[in-house]
Formats: structure tokens, C-alpha cells, sequence
């Protein structure tokens, strides 16, 4: 399937949706209800409603870096490489949950389940507990932190590092530590919702996974570029991955999940790489972004696509709201682009 786009394509975003300039590129774009706020490099958070109800506030002194929902799904969390972690409201807000020094908040995680928050800056990984204003406890790895992912309850935190990972029990102090090793950088990581894997994107492409508790070990090619994009789906069936000319699908059901089995490729492109992909939190659907700009909503069922937008750059962040009734992503440029649909969302045939 050619996903090659024409800009003056009549693509989704021009008959229900709008676009933004922001000025600066998105690091993340989180949802609060109808209401999306993105974090931006130039150490702000913008404030979008629909019409024309938007804001700006400052939260950090230099680029945020990380961000994420807070557990409670009232704001959100920001780390930033002035060392700060900062909590943001949605009426702008901002209080200080931690800092460490001159170290840069690379990775920040919560869980709505457990209340947990993790935010690691160099070889330190902090713990908030739920409602804490400033960590209860912290960990220490051999070498920076490359990624965190928690397990769907929120207790078990896995932390990808220099040759491979440790898994902690997020809660306890002492950590319950269990350690994954495979030689090489490990970076951005997940965790399936079962706790039952755990995957790296490596350093030189290409994924690394362990099945859990045994720890065997899951080797999963076919990558073009670094991988920096996760997501699973609704029923934890299929994890879908970036750095491909397609996104990647690989599947999770049954005993062994993805091992001796191939991935799906869905909405391969000629010329891009996917940077992005977001499943859709009520369907079968993934929104996909490229680095080309292009960003379109496919089905797995049957490959199915639907052009939402062609930004022009690079897709840097894509998010659905909770109900999957709007979809956000934005680019390199700082361009933001937004979606307005019905929860249930029909998908043209296939394309040849």
C-alpha cells in the first residue's frame, strides 16, 4: 500500500478537525477530558480547548523533556532538563514535586491504578506514592536510564539501561530487584498489561523482550530505525512499535505471545518511517504518524486506511483522549493538529 499523500488532499483534519501553531515542538500531548495540553521544548505548557479557549504558562525553565497524566486525571506531570518535576493543572497551575540538580528528567511515568509516579534523571529512578508531594523512595542502576514502563495494576516498574533491565516492585523501598540482561543499550521499553513481558528498543535497532517469570529471552528484527514509540491495545493483544516503513505489530495472546511468530505490518509506506502509533482506547483502530508528516488511522483487521493529515515534518507526538473521540499529534515544526470524531469511527476498504 503507497501512502504517498498530496498536501491538498482532501484529508480528514480539513472537514472535522483544526491545526495549531505552537511555536515550538510538542514533547507530549495529554488529555484532560475534551481539554488537550501539550508540553513543549521551549519549557511551556499550551492549553487547548475547543474554539478558541487556549492559554500559555510557563513551568519550566528550560525544554521540558518528559510528561505524562498524573494518576489522579485532574493534571498532569513534566520533567524538565532544569531538574525540575513539576505538576501542572488545568487552569495553569504549577507545583514543584521534585528536583534533582542539574540532572536532566528524561523519563516520567504514572499509574492510574496504583497511584504510583516514577521519574528517572541519569542513574536515579524516583518513587512518589499515590498522593505523595515528593518522593518516598529511590533506586539506583548501573548506567542512565533509557526507559520505564509499568505493568497494567502499576506494581511492578520495569527501567531499561546499559545491557539490558531491572524490574522492581515500585512500592517497597528495597524494590524486590529482578534483572534482565542482554548485552548493548537498551531505550525506550514497555510492559505488556499482564506483567507477563517486557520489551526494549535496542541502541543499534530492533526490539529485545523477556517472557516472564522465566526470562526467556525474545528476539524481534526488522527494524530501520530506532524504535521510540509503544502503544498496546485495548485487550493487550498487539503491541504496536515505530522505526519501520510499516508499524509494527507484534502479537500477544496465547502462552508464548510473540515468540517463534511473525509480526504484523500494517500501512507500509515507500518513503517514511513510522515515528509514532496510538491505539484507539474503545477500537480496533491505530492512529499512525510518519516522519514524513503524514499521519492516518488504520484498522488491523484488514489494513484499512484513512488519511488524517500531512504536516510537512516530522511526527514528534499522538494521542487519543480517553473516550477515543479526538486525536491530537504534532510535528518537528510545532505544529499541532486536532481531530474531532464520533466514538465510532468507519474505515474505508483497503487501499491497493
Amino acid at each position: 500500500m503507497n501512502l504517498a499523500m498530496n498536501p491538498k488532499a482532501d484529508t480528514l483534519v480539513n472537514r472535522c478537525g483544526r491545526r495549531v501553531s505552537v511555536g515550538a515542538e510538542p514533547t507530549a500531548l495529554l488529555w484532560l477530558g475534551d481539554i488537550l495540553l501539550a508540553t513543549l521544548g521551549d519549557g511551556s505548557v499550551r492549553r487547548l480547548s475547543r474554539g478558541t479557549d487556549t492559554a500559555l504558562w510557563m513551568a519550566h525553565r528550560g525544554a521540558i523533556l518528559s510528561a505524562c497524566l498524573h494518576p489522579d486525571r485532574s493534571s498532569i506531570i513534566t520533567g524538565g532538563d532544569d531538574g525540575a518535576v513539576q505538576r501542572v493543572t488545568v487552569d495553569g497551575q504549577v507545583e514543584q514535586l521534585g528536583h534533582f540538580g542539574r540532572r536532566w528528567v528524561e523519563h516520567l511515568i504514572a499509574s492510574p491504578s496504583s497511584g504510583l509516579i516514577a521519574a528517572a534523571a541519569g542513574r536515579e529512578v524516583a518513587i512518589w506514592a499515590k498522593g505523595a508531594a515528593e518522593p518516598s523512595h529511590s533506586y539506583t542502576v548501573g548506567s542512565s536510564v533509557g526507559g520505564l514502563a509499568f505493568d497494567g495494576k502499576g506494581k511492578r516498574l520495569g527501567v531499561a539501561h546499559y545491557n539490558g533491565a531491572t524490574l522492581y516492585y515500585a512500592s517497597s523501598a528495597t524494590g524486590g530487584q529482578v534483572a534482565l540482561n542482554w548485552v548493548g543499550s537498551h531505550l525506550a521499553c514497555a510492559m505488556s498489561p499482564d506483567g507477563r513481558y517486557f520489551i526494549t528498543a535496542l541502541q543499534e535497532t530492533g526490539l529485545h523482550g523477556w517472557r516472564l517469570p522465566e526470562r526467556h529471552d525474545m528476539r524481534m528484527p526488522g527494524y530501520v530505525a530506532k524504535t521510540r514509540s509503544f502503544s498496546w491495545d485495548r485487550r493487550g493483544r498487539w503491541l504496536a512499535t515505530g522505526g519501520a516503513r510499516s508499524a509494527v505489530l507484534w502479537p500477544f495472546e496465547g502462552k508464548t505471545g510473540p515468540m517463534g511468530r511473525a509480526p504484523l505490518l500494517l500501512a507500509e509506506s515507500r518513503h517514511a518511517v513510522v515515528s509514532r502509533v496510538a491505539f484507539h482506547p474503545r477500537e480496533d483502530i491505530l492512529a499512525i504518524g510518519y516522519d514524513d508528516g503524514a499521519v492516518l488511522l488504520s484498522r488491523p483487521a484488514d489494513d484499512g486506511a484513512l488519511d488524517v493529515d500531512l504536516t510537512g515534518a516530522p511526527i514528534k507526538a499522538l494521542s487519543w483522549n480517553a473516550q477515543g473521540t479526538r486525536l491530537a499529534w504534532g510535528d518537528e515544526d510545532g505544529r499541532i493538529g486536532i481531530l474531532d470524531l464520533e466514538a465510532r469511527m468507519p474505515l474505508p476498504e483497503a487501499r491497493p
